[in-house]
This record gives structure tokens, C-alpha cells and sequence, in this order.
């Protein structure tokens, strides 16, 4: 009981202090704007990458081949990015997939740290792949660690695995591992010390974070008198000190937020009929296989406008200002006809959204 009670008091402190409003405004600094989430997460991937060098007993030159291949094996897997060029859609889809499978990680890892080695051969060749590949699991594994996920087993599995404990771009990972690299520049023989430091404080905290997110979990339960297997509670986007949480009730969905104490209902969609055969068309098109491969949770709507419906389609993971982050509509024709399919990325804001071509 006194552990417990140990264990439940650093929880509260350490909530306590991430909610202090000078932590508020230095996080949110970093998390308001999506731009800054697509160049934070690669940078904080080699500064992970660069951490977990400290380990090898090297200090942290470039010309180091140790050192290179775990950095860049650590940010490669998100040159995936390129396939922005195709489209956003094309992006999402594609982002996380096989770029992040365990099968790639290896092959980049024994493509670049081969090409490390011949540029830096000041070691051996198998101990540079070794840390190179050190540096791309390390990217999996920290991927796996958001609600976004990552096909860990493509080919052989298509489903992207999750955690669901941190941030899309963790802030907190991101200043801790910061520190470690600022540290270790300024005072290069104590780079390995640095290093199990800033990963051990990292471990802590992703620790600490798990417990607060298991007790939000036990306050929803109780507040909505619910079972665990209704309640799915989920990092919220852009907010490190909030957790999203998704309610499943027989006759509808709720979508919400816990801020500290509070809980804040953001939107009810009513259970869909799964004997609607309107419905079972637009689950039969392209765009649910998008949103079947791109997310875990998400919800079909219907909506009748005059002669014409419309089922609706939202992405349940990612909520920002007002509306659904992905989202989507299916068009269908009196006689059951699919009439056109839409993507909406960032709700409805972008009024075109994008057509499926088939």
C-alpha cells in the first residue's frame, strides 16, 4: 500500500509540473502548428539515434562512421516522404508502411551503413551495420510508441502497431534527448554518461506517462460507468497534457478529452446500422479500404439529403479545432450506385478534398 501510494503521488506531481503554464506555453510552442510535427519527428529520431551512440563509447564526431550510420539509420526510414510527390493521400497511406516494416529496417540498415563504411572505414563493416541497424530499429520502436503506428510486419501483415502512449512528436523526447546532445557537445568526455542518463530519464517518463494514462482510463470507466473494453484512451493531437478518449456505447460514439480533472465531450455519432444496405455499399468502396488501412477507429454516418445519400466517414484518433482531422464522404445513388467518393485531410476545411479515380 505505501508503494502504491508512493507510486500515485510522483504520478500527481509529475502531472502536476507538465501542467505548470510555463511547461504549457514551451510545449505548445512546439506542437501548434502540423509543419512543426513533420520537422521535429525526424530531427528527434537522430537525436535519439545520436544518444544511443553514447553507448558505443564514441564521442560524437561526424566523421565517425558509428556515429553517422546510427544517426541517419535512426531518420532514413522517413525519406517516405517522397511519396508526398503522388499526394497527400498517397503520403498517409504510404507513411509507416513498408518503409517501417522490420524487413526494411534491416535493408537500410546494411545499405547505408555499407555505404557509411566505405566513405568512414575506420571500422569494421559489421560493426558499423550493427549500429546502423541499432539506429533504424530504434525509429520503429519509438513509432510504435503513438497512435499513428507502424506496419512493423509488412508484408506478411498490413496492420499498422501501436501503443498508443505518446505524441505523434513528443515534445518531452524531443527536449530530453536535446539535452543529452547540447551536454555532450559542450562536454564531450561525459557523452556516454549523458547518454544512459537521457535515456533513462526518457524510460521514466514514457513510464510515468503510462500510469497517468491507465488512471485517466479508471476515472472514464467510473465516470461513465462503463467496462475497459468500451473506453480506448489515445495521446490527443497537439496537446501533451490531455488524452483523448473514445467511448463505445450500443446506441452511439463519444468522442472526448480529459484535461487534468475535467472531461470534455467534443462530439456524439450515432451507431451505424449494419443492416443499412446504403451503408454496406459505401463499405464495399475504395474509401473504406482507406480508412480500414489507415486507422483502427473509424466511423461510417449516414446522412439522407433529398434524393441522393451521403455516409460519412471519419477518421476517431485525431481531433483539432472543431472537426475530425481525416475524414470522408461517400456519394450514393438512389439505386445503390456508388455516384463519388471523397478524402477531406484536416476535416472539411479543404472543401475539395480529393476524388477517388478508380
Amino acid at each position: 500500500m505505501l508503494l502504491l501510494y508512493i507510486r500515485n503521488s510522483c504520478i500527481e506531481e509529475f502531472v502536476s509540473f507538465l501542467n505548470c503554464a510555463i511547461m504549457k506555453k514551451l510545449f505548445y510552442s512546439f506542437s501548434i502548428v502540423y509543419l512543426g510535427v513533420l520537422i521535429i519527428d525526424p530531427i528527434t529520431h537522430g537525436l535519439i539515434g545520436a544518444a544511443i551512440t553514447g553507448l558505443s563509447g564514441h564521442s560524437l564526431k561526424l566523421t565517425d562512421p558509428i556515429i553517422l550510420g546510427c544517426v541517419l539509420g535512426a531518420m532514413a526510414p522517413d525519406l517516405d516522404i517522397v511519396t508526398h510527390v503522388k499526394g497527400r493521400l498517397n503520403y498517409l497511406l504510404k507513411h509507416r508502411g513498408a518503409s517501417h516494416s522490420l524487413l526494411a529496417l534491416g535493408g537500410i540498415a546494411l545499405s547505408l551503413g555499407s555505404i557509411v563504411h566505405f566513405i568512414f572505414p575506420t571500422s569494421t563493416w559489421l560493426t558499423v551495420v550493427f549500429w546502423t541497424l541499432v539506429g533504424t530499429l530504434s525509429h520503429g520502436l519509438v513509432d510504435l510508441l503513438n497512435s499513428y503506428g507502424a506496419q512493423l510486419l509488412w508484408p506478411f501483415h498490413k496492420k499498422k502497431f501501436t501503443v498508443n502512449m505518446a505524441m505523434l512528436s513528443d515534445p518531452m523526447i524531443f527536449l530530453i534527448f536535446l539535452a543529452n546532445l547540447i551536454a555532450s557537445l559542450i562536454y564531450p568526455q561525459g557523452n556516454t554518461y549523458f547518454s544512459i542518463a537521457a535515456v533513462l530519464v526518457a524510460l521514466v517518463y514514457l513510464f510515468l506517462r503510462e500510469m497517468d494514462r491507465y488512471q485517466k482510463k479508471k476515472k472514464l470507466e467510473s465516470y461513465f460507468k462503463v467496462s475497459s473494453e468500451q473506453i480506448k484512451v489515445l495521446p490527443a493531437i497537439y496537446k501533451p497534457f490531455s488524452w483523448a478518449f473514445l467511448l463505445f456505447r450500443q446506441d452511439k460514439v463519444i468522442v472526448g478529452i480529459l484535461k487534468k480533472k475535467e472531461v470534455k465531450i467534443l462530439k456524439e455519432l450515432p451507431q451505424w446500422d449494419a443492416e443499412d444496405p446504403l451503408i454496406n455499399h459505401a463499405l464495399e468502396g475504395g474509401l473504406a479500404d482507406i480508412f480500414a488501412a489507415f486507422t483502427p477507429y473509424f466511423h461510417v454516418m449516414r446522412v439522407d439529403d433529398g434524393s441522393e445519400a451521403r455516409i460519412k466517414f471519419f477518421d476517431l484518433r485525431y481531433w483539432d479545432k472543431g472537426d475530425f482531422l481525416y475524414t470522408g464522404e461517400v456519394r450514393i445513388c438512389p439505386d445503390g450506385k456508388i455516384a463519388e467518393e471523397r478524402f477531406y485531410s484536416f476535416g472539411n476545411k479543404n472543401a475539395q478534398g480529393i476524388v477517388l479515380d478508380y
